[in-house]
């Protein structure tokens, strides 16, 4: 279910099908790349290689862009985790943590190169903060 703000709907002019089409078209972009990025990662896995932080950042700003470009539209997605999740086949509480990663760390490039997925997916958050401050994980 998708909700529309109250000024969307009063800026809508006739048939809301081309809004709701242009929302379908935005989502279905996000996520090929988002599978894209999922299957780069379950590849790494696969040959037991590091997942690089900095992928797991990105697959999060796909997210983040998703959720920018439905509300540019004046549209949010209800439940959009759990539509993601099925649509990548990923359980929500992996797809919790790349978010909390992305919320945490706004450019990718506070995350060092060489860092591993690894080193920040257990307490992301507080490893994303220091991250952010310029600390050392420890």
């Amino acid at each position: 279910m998708a909700f529309l703000s109250m000024e969307g709907l009063l800026s809508l002019e006739g048939d809301p099908e081309p809004l709701l089409r242009k929302a379908t078209h935005e989502y279905e972009q996000a996520v090929y790349q988002m599978r894209l990025l999922s299957e780069q990662i379950e590849k790494l896995r696969s040959d037991h290689n590091p997942i690089p932080a900095r992928k797991v950042w990105e697959w999060g700003d796909a997210i983040f862009k998703l959720t920018h470009q439905l509300a540019t539209l004046s549209l949010q997605l209800d439940q959009l985790y759990e539509h993601l999740g099925r649509d990548l086949g990923v359980r929500r509480k992996r797809l919790e943590k790349i978010i909390i990663l992305r919320r945490h760390l706004p450019q990718k490039e506070l995350i060092p190169e060489p860092l591993n997925w690894g080193r920040l997916e257990k307490g992301t958050r507080k490893a994303a903060e220091r991250l952010r401050a310029g600390l050392p994980l420890g």
